[in-house]
């Protein structure tokens, strides 16, 4: 899932977005076969390696992980149980904490909006609805599924991560997991609310 994030060419959709990458991950890695649980750090450019680093706290480890790729910029940045913090981050929600994993999206923010202007966070929102579809879509080839969390506590995740300042910021927030049913929800037909209209259309036709 994460190598489909990593933007180049030929490989969709980012073979048609015209900026290079402003946006990262913070995952909290929970129930995944061969990782252990804990905090990570996914760079989708090899640029904001220092940056990054000079912002998050001084105590993580920044370890590879035993098996990942090299061409793979993930790092354990501590390992350990956080379902708790993913939950409370993520406005007290169940999802963030019981899946695989959950993650934030942390965007390259102050800097580049100071010298591009305020469209650019616009633009920043454009790239984690791109990298959230991408998401959507791995989930589901994967035989899980994934959802956006659009609720979510911006400073405790920067307290989660020891992240300082405005140059990088929570933007938002994706949990991957196995499916649970939920009977309150209601699942219509495509256009169902066409039906009667369609049908007193033909009964009047004829």
């Amino acid at each position: 899932m994460l190598d489909r994030l990593l933007p180049r060419p030929g490989v969709p959709p980012w073979d048609v977005w015209p900026w290079p990458p402003h946006l990262h991950c913070g995952i909290f890695v929970h129930r995944v076969r061969g990782l252990p649980s804990g905090l990570y750090l996914f760079e989708r450019s090899p640029t904001v390696h220092e940056r990054l680093r000079s912002v998050l706290g001084a105590d993580f480890l920044w370890k590879r992980p035993e098996g990942c790729p090299e061409y793979l910029p993930l790092f354990t940045l501590v390992e350990g149980n956080f379902r708790e913090q993913a939950e409370v981050v993520s406005c007290h929600q169940e999802i963030a904490a019981a899946g695989a994993f959950s993650l934030g999206m942390i965007a390259d923010f102050g800097e580049s909006i100071r010298a591009t202007g305020a469209w650019w966070y616009r633009k920043l929102f454009w790239e984690s609805g791109l990298l959230g579809q991408v998401l959507y879509l791995e989930a589901e080839a994967a035989g899980v599924r994934g959802t956006g969390i659009g609720c979510y506590f911006d400073e405790a995740f920067h307290n989660v991560f020891s992240l300082r300042g405005d140059r990088f910021q929570s933007l938002y927030h994706f949990t991957v997991g196995g499916p649970v049913d939920d009977p309150r929800l209601m699942t219509l037909s495509p256009y169902f609310h066409l039906d009667g209209a369609r049908r007193e259309e033909e009964a009047w036709s004829r």
